[in-house]
């Protein structure tokens, strides 16, 4: 079976992806960073500065690095949240995993701004590698618009979600079940897209590898 690298730590994004490729019947094995010796001698961190630009070259860098160190195809993803009353100062903010004090600071940042001024967007980019031939990357990027709540709202802890409120449920990322968040998820969506030219990516640059060895 073949084994494609995912860069992240987090579990759940890796069973959701191989639950996408056992789907699509594809008989690949996800690693995650976990997995990975040594990782401790690559830099492979993206830029600290976001733009909605950035976050195609900060998944490509990271997944061109660790392609290459690990000599795996590799999916890697730079996502984000951009607030219009401070993308002037602030820029586009990183969305972390465990984002507790980054959810205080936002909330800081916007106390007293009433609710017509706090609209925002998720921002996603994934990038697919193959190492040895990364001018044939395949990208799916995509966003959702919203506003950031007053408070926190729901269980979950995952980087902005108690705070991104999606207008069309009237609820927060993370008040939402599955099947309200695949619905409009732009992450879901996203990853859908790219998945569809996975299938036929996949097997040119296995034939690309196959010629150039």
């Amino acid at each position: 079976m073949d084994s494609l690298l995912f860069t992240t730590y987090d579990q759940n994004k890796i069973n959701e992806l191989q639950d996408k490729l056992n789907q699509l019947s594809l008989p690949i094995k996800v690693v995650g960073l976990a997995e990975v010796d040594g990782l401790a001698e690559v830099d492979y961190a993206p830029q600290k500065s976001y733009s909605e630009a950035t976050f195609l070259s900060n998944a490509r860098a990271t997944a061109h690095r660790l392609a290459e160190f690990t000599n795996l195809p590799t999916l890697s993803e730079s996502s984000g949240l951009s607030v219009d009353y401070l993308l002037n100062s602030l820029g586009i903010l990183p969305y972390h995993h465990n984002g507790q004090d980054d959810k205080a600071k936002l909330l800081g940042y916007l106390g007293g701004v009433s609710s017509e001024k706090r609209t925002a967007s998720y921002y996603t980019t994934f990038v697919f590698t193959w190492p040895g031939q990364e001018s044939n990357d395949i990208v799916s990027a995509g966003r959702i618009s919203g506003l950031i709540a007053k408070y926190p709202h729901g269980s979950s802890n995952y980087g902005y979600d108690a705070l991104f409120v999606v207008p069309e449920l009237g609820k927060t990322f993370a008040e939402m079940n599955l099947n309200e968040r695949n619905s409009i998820s732009h992450r879901n969506n996203t990853l859908n897209k790219l998945l569809c030219d996975l299938p036929d990516w996949w097997d040119a640059q296995k034939s690309a590898q196959a010629i150039n060895n």
